[in-house]
């Protein structure tokens, strides 16, 4: 049986948004809490990447902060790697609404995959704890997609 932990990615500026964008409502509900319920369902436990959130476990950036999202997934998969998580399923906290059977597509995944139209969303394996690190460590380009395309993830629709 596979372990997997749903990790929000919520550690950004939010520079454009203007404002908290993980604390922003719709329909009276916190984004964040918006995307730990469409995580709820497919995932064994749930953590918040970023920033400290109480009632969650909170993963820091790894190494640093300001590395975006990739910085974000390093932490995530360190964490869950010293936990026995087998993978982590990433969503971003400013993704409210998801086509229907998104996250049990990929939750039923068992190799590195991702949303083509957006990277973040993603399946990836503890086993790339390291390779992510080292990437980071050499300064690789820190779009998602880049290091989803070096690793070989498969893309899928969304």
């Amino acid at each position: 049986m596979t372990r997997l932990l749903g990790v929000i990615l919520a550690g950004g500026q939010a520079r454009r948004f203007g404002g908290d964008k993980a604390l922003a409502t719709l329909s009276g509900m916190a984004l964040l809490d918006h995307a730990a319920q469409a995580l709820r369902s497919v995932t064994d436990d749930i953590a918040i990447v970023g920033r400290d959130s109480p009632g969650h476990v909170s993963i820091a950036d790894w190494p640093a902060p300001g590395l975006g999202p990739l910085g974000g997934l390093c932490g995530a998969l360190l964490h869950a790697r010293d936990r026995h998580f087998d993978a982590v399923l990433s969503l971003p906290c400013d993704t409210p609404s998801l086509p229907a059977g998104l996250l049990g597509d990929l939750a039923g995944r068992s190799v590195a995959s991702f949303v083509a139209g957006t990277p973040v969303i993603g399946l990836w394996p503890c086993a790339l704890a390291e390779a992510l690190s080292d990437y980071l460590d050499r300064g690789g380009n820190l779009a998602v997609r880049a290091w989803a395309e070096e690793i070989g993830a498969k893309a899928l629709d969304g």
